[in-house]
């Protein structure tokens, strides 16, 4: 794969995330990071949002409504 650096102003907070997710190669982490994100971006937005009501009749919403957060956040609805 071609790669080219760019720099990009990042909020700290999220450079902190991302370090603390990070075992080793910080590089691949947030390439690995940025697919996903635009993977999720590719699915269309009734899928989204199908994916999205689903989380929320899960059961475990009721023990940890932070990780429906997490799905909303991910699927950026």
């Amino acid at each position: 794969m071609e790669t080219k650096l760019v720099n990009y102003k990042l909020p700290v907070d999220l450079i902190k995330q991302i370090e603390d997710l990070s075992k080793g190669n910080k590089t691949a982490l947030v390439v690995d990071l940025l697919k996903q994100a635009v993977s999720m971006r590719e699915v269309n937005e009734q899928t989204r949002w199908y994916m999205y009501e689903g989380a929320k009749r899960s059961p475990s919403y009721e023990d940890n409504p932070k990780s429906l957060r997490n799905v909303v956040d991910g699927l950026h609805v």
